[in-house]
């Protein structure tokens, strides 16, 4: 192991009285510090910097002392403890002087295979000769009597020498097994201009905005640091072939303790501007990459003068997850559908200041979210947006979540297709992860992924869902404020916000580089994708009773469509409480509701904590909803309908933190987005059955067509009497007409006929009327619709036709808060059939939806996984020649009941929804790039 592997140890006082730890250090006052050459401010900056113990100034004993060195840096050597290793830039007055250095202190034998953090020493010589070093008080001492050294000062980087004359003369980013740390906020942004100015032709650089900031210990001034945009592509400067130009967005470090994003894309940006990013070079020929550095405050905390207050105190060389305002930087977006009122979406248009109940407006803590969107707006033809993660430990080394934005045919398998090139690359790159092993062996206790890549929705890879979300709104269509654009999270493994190391930082940057090559190529690619029928034609019953519109809401007086609201302005009341939540039932902060109350929201700040539970528990004592924080990354409750009185926050672990609980009090069935949020309501009209008209253009033969439930009725699924159909294939998603007898005939006779039916929803309930094959057998006791967490299909037959091309880790139907119901809890309609009555159809069954599947906290007893199979909600049953399928929840209508104020989504099927649906049809999806045919989903039927 390296000499200098123990630099990060906890700081301990030693029984030194005059001897203080950083947080120890927090509670002095000035007048400690009088008689010293240090004042407080630079104290605490050293201290968190090292995160070592020092000795106050009046009680330091200078043992070295020298002209050459800064007085930050004398300090933080002397004041440290015996051993403490402070991070070193030195210059030098000769090469000769320099290497003698390197031979006293450096490590020839330093090996990245067997060595965790970077080496002690790192050289050059022009163009002054500089050594980086991790050196201790003796040694500094040594070195300085060694002589030949000019200059000294403290100077953590990733680049040694960035902080010096000429600091670019070997590279602006060294390789990810040179760097001597993680890139710093504001090296970075003296990169990017060096590199702007060097290369105008490939590179242009933004400052878009800024975050709240951090107020600097040294200064005592808020410091609020820069949102950096670097654009790539050939001639960048011409704007109209730069507007022209298809778009990858790679977001990078929204959340600031997931660094591997912000790692990688300096070091491509800097390789492409020299012309030495081979695999990028023919991509960024015609297409525009546009790295975003979102979250300042998250990067920058992390630097010596700043700190931040975390549940387990004080927090200081650490990332942070989020901005200084302690909110999720990912859950601030304008998204569509559900929005919950404990978040600040930030809509640029139309933002108030201050937001009703607060002294705060957004720009005061959501400035950096304003920013992005307001920039990102102003590009055209943005095909790909991609957020770069990073997760603890999985199965496989990155997950790539699918976001809650819908996609019409092309986009889902634009989706899909980027995911399994990603897949492929990384496979290509490495064979298998064995090649790894040992690196992730030592990054974590022996972990080993199963595989390099597997992807699904957010809920399919992290067990929950999410509103407010950076993709879920930019890929949301432009009408509604978004991009349009093809939207994917990527999650990669061994987070670290602490250390820097080599061995397993290279891979971690490999991976990521490879998925933003592949996304730039798939950029760069023509694609398309078509649904063969075998020349069936298809009917859709729609009807207006699915139809949503915001003239329905009982707050609005607007009129996009036909609505039911009462066109007039009702209260809404907001309240919000803030407390202080402790370890234990002693020390929770709750939140009182009434008859009156709709809706309850509370968010926490995680701070730098990684284990305990947070419970939601409620009136009656009930832990209702617990996060695990060793295994997630949420941070908010929201309860839609809550029980009358107090809900409180209970935390099983050590340290404090804040809460805060948002209620929504209303008389009326829809609360008032202007009062929660003081947004206006955007105007919508929405049906789900429109996922069947944009499926159409796709169509490579056959038609599909929409019909009322009154053209059914008069025959329209038939060609007059002659018995023969005049579709082929017809879906119904609802039980609209059950009462009219014709209807039911109707469809009776075209399944009779051959025609297949399918059967959605609501629609089910249609098999208590039908008496024809298999379905004559089930009674409407059999048939009932209830709510759940997430419309998940579990207990799956993947020998069933229905789940044709569907991979093992696709669980999720359709994504829940575009369409208007709130993540992760009980309010997702499915309807099922009683799981004994359909096996004694002789129906074949696909999968159960319902019961429950998932872990259980209990203050006892600790965490337990609980599973109830549910009842059958996929499925097929036979009626003669034809087929009658059946998918118990996939194209609900949009849930009004909760806070939208940016609209509505028709639909918001996943992949493994839209692959449904089309198996349930008997159509086969067929995928093609640059015009070749490179895969099918489906069979047909």
């Amino acid at each position: 192991m390296s000499k200098h592997d123990n630099r990060t140890e906890a700081a301990e006082s030693d029984g030194d009285p005059n001897r203080y730890p950083y947080e120890e250090a927090t509670e002095l006052d000035e007048s400690a510090f009088d008689g010293g050459s240090i004042g407080r401010r630079t104290f605490l900056s050293v201290a968190a910097a090292t995160g070592a113990a020092l000795t106050l100034p009046g009680a330091v004993s200078a043992q070295v002392s020298d002209d050459a060195l800064t007085d930050v840096a004398e300090f933080a050597v002397n004041a440290t403890p015996d051993g403490h290793e402070v991070t070193l830039v030195l210059e030098f007055a000769d090469v000769a002087s320099m290497t003698a250095f390197d031979d006293e202190f450096g490590e020839p034998d330093w090996d990245i295979d067997e060595d965790d953090l970077p080496p002690k020493v790192e050289t050059r010589e022009n163009p002054t000769p500089a050594a980086h070093a991790y050196l201790t008080e003796a040694e500094l001492a040594d070195a300085l009597d060694m002589g030949g050294i000019e200059f000294g000062d403290f100077s953590p980087g990733a680049n040694p020498f960035w902080k010096l004359d000429d600091p670019y003369q070997d590279g602006v980013f060294p390789s990810s097994e040179d760097a001597r740390d993680f890139v710093s906020h504001e090296e970075a942004g003296e990169a990017f201009q060096h590199l702007e100015e060097e290369y105008p032709d490939r590179v242009r650089t933004h400052v878009i905005g800024q975050g709240p900031g951090y107020e600097n210990q040294r200064t005592g001034e808020l410091d609020r640091r820069g949102l950096y945009v670097v654009e790539l592509t050939e001639n960048v400067r011409d704007e109209a072939s730069f507007q022209e130009k298809d778009k990858a967005v790679f977001i990078v470090g929204i959340h600031g303790d997931e660094p591997a994003g912000r790692e990688e894309a300096p070091r491509i940006i800097e390789q492409f501007a020299k012309g030495e990013a081979d695999d990028f070079a023919d991509a960024l020929e015609d297409v525009v990459i546009s790295y975003v550095f979102v979250n300042p405050d998250g990067w920058f905390v992390r630097e010596p003068m700043y700190e931040y207050e975390g549940w387990s105190g004080t927090n200081q060389t650490r990332f942070r997850r989020g901005n200084s305002s302690g909110l999720d930087s990912n859950r601030q977006y304008p998204t569509i559908g559900w929005a919950n009122p404990a978040f600040w979406p930030a809509e640029p248009e139309e933002a108030p200041d201050p937001r009703p109940g607060y002294d705060a407006g957004y720009e005061d803590l959501v400035p950096d979210s304003l920013a992005t969107v307001e920039f990102l707006r102003e590009y055209d033809n943005v095909e790909y947006v991609c957020d770069y993660h990073m997760m603890g430990s999985s199965a496989s080394m990155v997950l790539n979540l699918e976001s809650n934005a819908p996609y019409d045919h092309n986009g889902t398998h634009n989706l899909d297709e980027v995911n399994r090139r990603i897949r492929g690359g990384m496979n290509d790159h490495w064979g298998s992860p064995d090649a790894i092993a040992d690196d992730t062996a030592r990054a974590d206790d022996g972990y080993v992924p199963d595989r390099f890549m597997d992807y699904g929705s957010i809920y399919d890879s992290l067990g929950y869902n999410i509103t407010g979300g950076l993709l879920g709104w930019g890929g949301q269509p432009e009408e509604f404020g978004g991009l349009g654009a093809v939207t994917v999270a990527p999650e990669l493994v061994l987070r670290d916000g602490y250390d820097y190391k080599p061995y397993i930082e290279r891979h971690l940057h490999t991976a990521y580089r490879i998925s933003m090559r592949e996304f730039a190529d798939m950029t760069a690619a023509s694609t398309n994708s078509t649904v063969v029928t075998g020349g069936n034609d298809t009917a859709y019953v729609t009807t207006d009773e699915l139809t949503r519109s915001s003239a329905d809401l009982s707050h609005t007086d607007e009129s996009p469509g036909t609505g039911n609201g009462k066109g007039q302005q009702r209260a809404t009341d907001v309240q919000r409480r803030h407390g202080t939540v402790q370890p234990g039932p002693g020390g929770s902060a709750s939140a009182a509701t009434s008859s009156r109350t709709h809706s309850l929201g509370a968010r926490f700040d995680a701070g730098g904590v990684d284990e305990g539970v947070v419970k939601l528990v409620n009136p009656g004592g009930q832990v209702v909803r617990a996060i695990n924080l060793a295994e997630s990354d949420e941070n908010s409750f929201y309860v839609p309908n809550p029980a009358d009185g107090n809900w409180s926050i209970e935390f099983d672990g050590d340290g404090e933190f804040e809460a805060e609980f948002t209620t929504i009090e209303t008389d009326e069935e829809h609360p008032d987005p202007e009062e929660a949020f003081g947004y206006s309501q955007t105007e919508y009209v929405v049906n789900p059955m429109q996922f069947f008209a944009d499926l159409e253009p796709f169509l490579e033969d056959g038609g599909m067509d929409g019909l009322r439930v009154h053209d059914v009725r008069i025959g329209r699924l038939m060609r007059g009497n002659s018995g023969k159909r005049h579709y082929d294939k017809l879906v119904i998603s609802h039980d609209v007409g059950r009462d009219d007898d014709r209807y039911i005939s109707e469809i009776e006779a075209f399944v009779e006929a051959g025609g297949d039916l399918v059967l959605t929803d609501t629609g089910l309930y249609l098999l208590a009327d039908l008496e024809v094959g298999e379905a004559a057998a089930i009674s409407e006791t059999d048939l009932e619709t209830t709510e759940v967490t997430i419309a998940n299909l579990r207990n799956r037959n993947f020998d069933h036709y229905l789940l044709e091309d569907i991979r093992e880790l696709q669980h999720e139907i359709w994504k829940s808060p575009q369409v208007g119901y709130s993540a992760n809890e009980e309010d997702q309609p499915v309807t099922v059939i009683d799981e004994d009555a359909f096996e004694a159809t002789g129906g074949e069954m696909a999968g159960t939806m319902g019961g429950f599947a998932g872990w259980v906290y209990d203050p006892e007893d600790g965490w337990e996984y609980i599973e109830e199979r549910g009842d059958v909600a996929a499925g097929s049953l036979s009626a003669g020649e034809s087929e009658i399928n059946f998918i118990g929840s996939v194209l609900p209508p949009a849930n009004q009941r909760e806070l939208h104020p940016f609209g509505m989504a028709n639909y918001a099927v996943t992949f493994m929804g839209h692959t449904l649906l089309c198996n349930a049809l008997g159509f086969e999806q067929h995928r093609y790039v640059n015009g070749d045919l490179i895969d099918v989903w489906g069979k047909l039927r």
